[in-house]
């Protein structure tokens, strides 16, 4: 027997070699197809020789024997196949960890004790292997059920234990698989929280379709299916002649589109929770290595720091709206050089910062220098810092209009989005200030000019804040030009600071 087993392991490494590795996977199945079958029929003899061959992960013996492993069934091998995943998962060439993970879910209960046991230790070392898991959650068991369940309900309550290494949806992906309703409660109360990020809700509300009406779930799967045949073949035939075909002016107009509905998954860097915030306009500066900055403000909900960024799977989906972007219909993001121009120089957006916060050295009493290092402070999510040089830019020009400008603009932000109180205190007092210098029309204008501009602005903001100025109406608006027709969407020349269309349009009001 001894020799017997010897032959075939030498069968099963007859390919292992640089003309073996040039063949397709199919063709070396099918020519190992009687050795296989012979290795299935002596079960669980002598398997030490298959377990030698899963040190070789590069091989084509190392595949096929997780594929007879798969097929026999013995749980002596549980403790190898374990192994092998944790070895080789987080590796280039783990995709044959698949084998070993339906090896696992075969030997079926025998396996789940030393599964639960083994994902609990990487657990508490903050590692996820997903195939050890997917092995676990897809057998049908009491305990297994009572597992996912009891961890589900830990991580609602227990957030901070749980951080980028820890995949919600993909451990919930298989409850379907326990057959059991009385899950969905949970399940929804988990897809409701607003760190679930976008990806998992998807995941995880699929989970809940595939529970809720198995049947159903597999129709529409079946229906999607078709439906997307027809487009990923047309895309397919078109890919090579999409360049140079894209309307410019349409992706253009994409890109500068904010998308209202979307949101990506942040994490604070203090309190460590994650959260789902809208970025409104998004741009990825550079290739190589992305960076990322936003129109809004990104502010942690729970305890309003700006030390927060992207989670893994946020700026994932970032990059997805962008491809998107790209060939619609998403929209909102821009893909913008890394170099920018400050002070009429070209530099790379990352020392932008640096390099006014040294010119403000230079020249400590420049309220335009300090103006510029808020916008710029802006880029980077710097709002506190921004809101200090914009301070410091009024306290050594008051009449510098566009430093409470942007303010307002912070602050009304703050309010709105993020429900914070106080903010909103702070954006009436420089709305105010604001009005006060603009109705002298003794105003520094640098980076401000355009006076109609700014009464459309204090109009919005005033409005946006459920304050009224009635002094507002009362402004004149500098070099008015002759009679011409009004826009719908330009300000309204009565001086109202909204927008001809919400105010006089229709009212026998026209210039």
């Amino acid at each position: 027997m001894e020799n017997s087993i010897t032959g075939l392991i030498e069968e099963l490494k007859k390919y292992d070699n640089p003309e073996g590795y040039k063949l397709e996977y199919s063709q070396v199945k099918e020519n190992l197809k009687p050795t296989i079958e012979k290795f299935i029929k002596l079960g669980g003899e002598n398997l030490d020789s298959l377990y030698s061959l899963l040190e070789n992960e590069e091989t084509w013996s190392c595949a096929f024997a997780l594929e007879i492993l798969k097929e026999i069934k013995n749980k002596e091998s549980i403790p190898y196949l374990i192994s092998y995943i944790i070895k080789n998962e987080k590796r280039d060439y783990g995709d044959d960890c698949e084998d070993a993970m339906q090896a696992l879910t075969n030997i079926g209960n025998p396996a789940i004790e030393p599964l639960m046991k083994e994902i609990r230790n990487q657990f508490e070392k903050k590692a996820f292997y997903i195939f050890l898991v997917g092995a676990l959650t897809e057998i049908k068991n009491e305990e297994v059920y009572n597992f996912m369940k009891e961890l589900t309900e830990d991580y609602i309550k227990n957030e901070e234990k749980y951080g980028e290494w820890f995949c919600i949806d993909i451990f919930t992906h298989d409850f379907d698989k326990q057959g059991k309703k009385e899950i969905l409660p949970l399940l929804k109360n988990l897809v409701s929280l607003d760190r679930i990020s976008k990806h998992e809700k998807i995941e995880i509300n699929d989970a809940i379709d595939s529970i809720e009406d198995p049947e159903g779930y597999e129709q529409k799967l079946k229906e999607e299916t078709e439906k997307l045949k027809p487009l990923i073949e047309k895309y397919l035939q078109e890919e090579s002649n999409t360049k140079g075909k894209i309307d410019k002016k349409e992706l253009e107009k994409r890109m500068w589109t904010p998308e209202n509905s979307l949101e990506i998954q942040f994490k604070c860097n203090d309190c460590n929770k994650k959260q789902n915030i809208n970025p409104g306009l998004i741009k990825i500066l550079g290739a190589k290595s992305p960076e990322f900055n936003f129109e809004s403000e990104i502010l942690c909900k729970y305890c309003f720091s700006n030390n927060i960024n992207p989670t893994e799977q946020g700026g994932r989906d970032i990059l997805f709206q962008a491809i998107g972007t790209l060939i619609g219909p998403k929209t909102g993001v821009v893909s913008a050089n890394e170099k920018v121009y400050v002070e009429g120089k070209t530099m790379p957006f990352r020392e932008t910062y640096d390099y006014i916060l040294k010119r403000i050295e230079q020249e400590p009493k420049s309220s335009g220098l300090y103006l510029r290092a808020g916008n710029v402070a802006r880029n980077f999510n710097k709002y506190r810092e921004a809101i200090t040089h914009y301070e410091k830019a009024i306290e050594l020009n008051p009449k510098l209009i566009a430093a409470y400008l942007n303010l307002v603009e912070i602050y009304e932000f703050r309010y709105k989005y993020y429900k914070i109180k106080d903010a909103k205190v702070s954006a009436v007092f420089y709305l105010n200030e604001m009005m006060d210098l603009f109705r002298t029309q003794d105003f520094d204008t640098l980076t401000l000019e355009n006076g109609e501009a700014v009464i459309q602005f204090i109009g919005e903001k005033s409005e946006s804040l459920g304050v009224y100025i009635p002094e507002l109406i009362k402004i004149p608006i500098q070099n008015k030009k002759a009679p011409r027709k009004i826009g719908r969407n330009q300000p309204c020349p009565c001086g109202s600071g909204k927008k001809y269309k919400k105010c006089c349009l229709g009212k026998g009001k026209d210039e």
